[in-house]
């Protein structure tokens, strides 16, 4: 389980400058005042809404990124444990699950949670 965590983390970290400052104006545009989870999902709720093909995202690399995130944590929370044991009653939609299940970390898989730490520090860094 550390070698995995390792292998995450460096991982992580070799991809996190990639994105380095792409999300920068779209954060403070639809998102100032927010931070970690809860600035990942204005971003993904931003994404999704509006006429471009990209949602409102001023920056493609941005948008294809929180896009990329956003699809690893659904691939990674189990549908049984963490979608219906600890977020069942939460509505789809607008990050309510994400949201969930960053509320409650210390109840989620150990996978759902590493996607979640993930997703939110490579946000963080392209900002």
């Amino acid at each position: 389980m550390k070698t995995l965590l390792l292998i995450v983390a460096s991982t992580l970290l070799m991809t996190a400058n990639v994105y380095a400052g792409d999300c920068t104006a779209d954060a403070a545009k639809y998102c100032a005042g927010k931070s970690g989870a809860e600035r990942m999902v204005c971003i993904r709720i931003q994404q999704r809404t509006g006429d471009m093909p990209m949602g409102q995202l001023s920056n493609k690399t941005c948008a294809e990124m929180i896009h990329s995130v956003v699809e690893s944590i659904k691939t990674s929370c189990d549908a049984e444990k963490d979608r219906k044991g600890v977020c069942g009653d939460v509505k789809k939609g607008k990050g309510r699950i994400i949201t969930c299940y960053n509320q409650h970390m210390d109840k989620i898989t150990p996978q759902c949670r590493e996607a979640i730490t993930s997703a939110v520090a490579k946000v963080d860094a392209s900002i």
